[in-house]
């Protein structure tokens, strides 16, 4: 106890000299309070509210964003590298770049409870179409997850927070929430990218790896609107597309994760923010294998 109460007197300390007038002094000042890292936000936050000189304030912010930026790709690398590449994980990590403070804890309650609603109908007797029709029922008409009414370039459609408490995402957000709500509950379900940035699902049975061994393919897009596998073929072939067997083999969470990212580096330079680019970027590649 006595420990940490020394920690955070030092803190304080060093959060009192923030106003330095001289810039060395206050890189110094700053280099210590990261070293700190994560356990002194609170008391940053704090201060912020504390204190009225916007110079100070801009200084705070800048010091808690570089904290919480650089304990956000140290998990990425820790997930995509190091642990069982969970893609509800890996969704929490990408929304976190813009919700720091995000409440983890809301999300997979939210998560839980859409989880619950789709076991609740199903039952070891239905086939395959059958569970995905329940899938589609419960997502579509009882939750009423839909696109944005215009196709509008705008990041917080990508976040996971947003698409949950305004049922409102891109058919990549959706498509990967059906993908986890469907995996978590045994049902085959893995993501592919087609063309066009094209996010679809296609079913897959455990033993079978195979792109060529599809069952058949769900479209997040289109209220989860179900194609063969050759349908899809056909229409690929009918927008200029070249067939390519390995559209249909199943994304690792790593890369729709990866694909998020370069999606959310798209979106801000597309309204004029590139400041964010090289931390997007860091941060996609941070994803890769």
């Amino acid at each position: 106890m006595e420990h940490i109460m020394g920690n955070e007197v030092e803190l304080q300390a060093l959060i009192s000299l923030i106003d330095e007038p001289d810039y060395v002094s206050f890189a110094k000042v700053r280099e210590q309070i990261f070293n700190i890292g994560p356990p002194a936000v609170p008391l940053l936050e704090n201060a912020w509210e504390n204190t009225f000189d916007s110079g100070v304030q801009q200084r705070i912010e800048d010091i808690i964003h570089n904290i919480q930026y650089n304990q956000l790709h140290f998990d990425i690398v820790k997930w995509a590298h190091f642990k069982d590449s969970d893609l509800l994980e890996g969704y929490i990590l990408f929304t976190r770049y813009q919700f720091p403070s995000l409440n983890v804890e809301k999300l997979r309650e939210q998560i839980l409870h859409l989880r619950r609603d789709i076991w609740i109908e199903l039952n070891e007797n239905l086939t395959a179409l059958e569970k995905v029709k329940v899938l589609n029922h419960i997502i579509y008409d009882h939750y009423k997850f839909i696109l944005p009414e215009k196709q509008e370039a705008d990041a917080k459609y990508l976040f996971l927070n947003n698409l949950l408490d305004t049922k409102i995402g891109y058919s990549i957000s959706i498509g990967i929430l059906y993908t986890i709500l469907a995996q978590s509950l045994g049902i085959p379900l893995f993501g592919l990218l087609l063309p066009g940035e094209r996010y679809f699902l296609a079913w897959i049975e455990p033993e079978v790896s195979a792109g060529s061994r599809v069952k058949f393919c769900v479209n997040p897009e289109n209220k989860g609107g179900i194609f063969t596998k050759e349908e899809l073929v056909t229409l690929l072939k009918k927008l200029k597309f070249p067939s390519q067997e390995n559209y249909f083999i199943p994304l690792k969470p790593t890369v729709i994760i990866e694909k998020l990212f370069e999606m959310l580096s798209y979106l801000y330079a597309t309204a004029g923010d590139t400041a964010k680019q090289d931390e997007i970027n860091r941060l996609r590649d941070a994803c890769a294998e």
